[in-house]
């Protein structure tokens, strides 16, 4: 008689449903789909989209890591607080906090403020709620909604320009623009993840998309930027280590040296007046603030004191609204100095993920920086959400690339025979 094999060893017993675990998993898809694949779509209907799925999204994984694992979420976020380039970018928030003390617009600046202050928090702590591995099948929901996304941005376009000027879908159609920002710079970590599971010809077809769709945003600058995001994911592609140094150096220089170019550049924009005449009246402007308020240079004039001193008179209106005027004004020599700091950090962080992941990262950066530096959207609400939004995607690609080698399997299966004693 067969002895009975006890429950508790018996081969291939079917794992114990936890019902906390397949919450925290089914609550981290929702909130990872609302960030991947919800949000591009969305925004293409909604001005505020961002601003209300990004903290959905980044709550749902927040709840799902506190039931699944809360000590390791609170070690993570730890982790993350008390390294250099978190300290920076935190030191960047309580700088930009201490200028509300003289900055003469307190109360917009203070909203302004607390924007900046929420998308690092979500940032932060969406972060430190991603697990240490990633399913692939919430990743491809990345390509999923920016492909999606960029499809419908183009049929919307399309509409818009065959419907007559003046009419309601006309009107309607042209809230697609803040939409077609958010899927470019989207299309980024999508690519990315792609190009990570060797989707060669996927990975080529959206970037076919998302290029026809830069296109239609050339007069924006957004064609510029992304031009210059693809240059830097070449040279990071072709050298990781040198790509990612020289790209960040690049864009944390031209912050920390941003007082100069007017200086530099209006000589040579006066060479062509009728081009560049708006332009080089801006910068004659930058330069006259800079030689007549040499004390503001260190501390600058506070908060949101460029959009509200344009409004108000306080500024001309023909002031550059690039990021670059707009930090050293606010914010002064400590914040360009601090923002330059965290910028080359994050960069140089970027080009060491793994795989396409370094290219695509810095490529993303280096796209967001220019948008920001031709005077795209810099610290608006919704531009905000949507960065944090690509930075957990690349942050939950990086942890869904494989770790290990799979073992080769042997050409044949067959035990060996057993060698018999010599003379047998």
């Amino acid at each position: 008689m067969l002895e009975r094999v006890p429950p508790m060893i018996r081969p291939n017993a079917p794992t114990p449903l936890d019902p906390a675990a397949s919450s925290a998993l089914l609550l981290r898809r929702i909130g990872f789909a609302t960030l991947a694949l919800a949000l591009p779509l969305a925004s293409l209907v909604s001005r505020r989209a961002a601003v209300v799925l990004a903290p959905i999204g980044v709550v749902l994984l927040v709840i799902a890591a506190l039931i699944e694992n809360p000590s390791e979420f609170g070690d993570n976020l730890k982790s993350s607080l008390s390294g250099f380039a978190g300290l920076t970018l935190l030191a960047l928030v309580a700088w930009a906090v201490l200028s509300l003390v003289w900055s003469p617009y307190t109360g917009s600046a203070s909203e302004k403020a607390a924007n900046l202050f929420l998308a690092v928090v979500l940032g932060f702590a969406g972060a430190a709620a991603l697990p240490e591995r990633m399913r692939a099948s919430n990743l491809n929901l990345a390509a999923l909604g920016t492909g999606l996304a960029a499809l419908l941005a183009l049929g919307l376009l399309l509409t818009e320009a065959l419907t007559p000027a003046g009419s309601r879908a006309a009107n309607e159609a042209g809230s697609v623009e803040r939409g077609v920002s958010v899927v470019l710079i989207m299309s980024w970590p999508a690519l990315a993840w792609l190009l990570s599971r060797e989707r060669g010809l996927t990975a080529l077809g959206l970037a076919l998309v998302v290029g026809l769709l830069a296109l239609t945003r050339f007069e924006d600058g957004e064609a510029a930027a992304m031009l210059f995001g693809a240059i830097a994911f070449g040279v990071v592609s072709a050298n990781r280590r040198f790509g990612a140094r020289l790209v960040g150096g690049v864009c944390a220089g031209l912050m920390l040296l941003a007082p100069l170019l007017p200086f530099l550049l209006a000589p040579l924009l006066r060479l062509s007046p009728n081009a560049f005449s708006t332009v080089a009246v801006g910068l004659d402007i930058w330069a006259d603030i800079i030689s007549s308020r040499p004390i503001q240079l260190i501390t600058g004039h506070g908060l949101d004191t460029v959009l509200r001193g344009r409004i108000t008179g306080a500024l001309p209106i023909e002031v550059p609204t690039t990021i670059l005027f707009e930090t050293w004004y606010e914010l002064g020599l400590v914040g360009a100095t601090t923002a330059a700091l965290a910028l080359y950090f994050a960069i140089s962080a970027a080009g060491r993920m793994p795989g396409a992941l370094a290219a695509g990262g810095v490529a993303a950066y280096a796209t967001a920086f220019s948008l920001a530096a031709l005077g795209f959207a810099s610290f608006q609400t919704w531009w905000l959400m949507t960065l944090t939004s690509v930075a957990l995607l690349f942050t939950a690609i990086a942890r869904g690339q494989y770790r290990t080698e799979r073992p080769v399997a042997p050409l044949s299966r067959r035990p060996k025979a057993p060698s018999l004693p010599a003379g047998q």
